[in-house]
């Protein structure tokens, strides 16, 4: 009777660490498939996360019944019994032993304030005459940088930022969209403000963001964290590509905008 409860635990283990595998699985499809608005993602993790804490439960219900290899009185050899009880502890300490270590991974510390160089190399016109200011962007971070959305902000003296941002009229977040490796750099052109008060750009920039074994399993174990509830402080950040760490937001220096 003991080893039957021993194996009924086992099966539990198992139930969940399988469904804390799969469900992130049909969440990250139905976000990429875009098969829901993301404003609507927040109800298909409810029922995800629902699943998630019955499986043990239902682990536990067919391991009662006898209906799980090891949890079913027969008339075994002690060998096969034994055999089954070393299979299902192996699996069951596996799978706690891969949650603990992925959640290590996963609730590291964030890295902090990357260090890169926002450089203006001057103004240029385009092929209609368009005034376009150039930039480059170089990354002084002992690891890969992902920066993307420049924004044009304005000097305002009166504001608690010094700054107010600038709206141009169009989509200007398509013009760095940049994976930079230690020491790389990437040059891009962005429409200056119209008015003369100096201004500045800035980016959002995500550090330690390299192809990385520590990085895939961060990213990997998040998901699941997520998907299952169990990392309830990043639920409201939808969708799936801003719910672990926020951007930093990086400045240049102020230009003065002469014509």
């Amino acid at each position: 009777m003991k080893r039957k409860s021993l194996n009924t635990l086992f099966w539990m283990v198992i139930f969940a660490a399988g469904t804390f595998c799969i469900i992130p699985i049909i969440f990250t499809v139905v976000v990429v498939a875009h098969i829901i608005s993301d404003t609507s993602l927040e109800y298909v993790l409810w029922p995800l996360r629902l699943v998630f804490i019955a499986s043990p439960w239902v682990g536990l219900f067919l391991g009662l019944r006898g209906s799980l290899p090891g949890t079913k009185l027969t008339a075994a050899t002690e060998r096969h019994t034994n055999t089954t009880f070393k299979i299902l502890a192996f699996f069951a300490i596996v799978s706690v032993g891969m949650f603990i270590l992925g959640g290590w991974v996963a609730f590291l510390p964030p890295p902090g304030s990357p260090n890169i160089s926002i450089t203006f190399l001057g103004y240029t016109n385009d092929a209609a005459g368009t005034r376009l200011a150039r930039f480059t962007i170089t990354n002084r971070n002992p690891s890969t940088i992902f920066a993307y959305s420049p924004n044009i902000e304005i000097q305002s003296p009166t504001e608690p930022r010094e700054a107010i941002n600038y709206w141009p009229g169009y989509n200007q977040w398509q013009q760095l969209h940049s994976k930079l490796d230690e020491g790389a750099s990437t040059n891009f052109t962005i429409i200056p403000p119209t008015n003369q008060a100096p201004w500045r750009l800035s980016v959002l920039v995500y550090p330690d963001r390299g192809r990385s074994v520590k990085n895939s399993i961060k990213s990997a174990v998040g998901i699941s964290y997520l998907s299952v509830g169990l990392w309830p402080m990043f639920w409201k950040f939808m969708p799936l590509g801003g719910a672990f760490r926020h951007p930093y937001n990086m400045e240049g220096d102020w230009i003065p905008n002469a014509r």
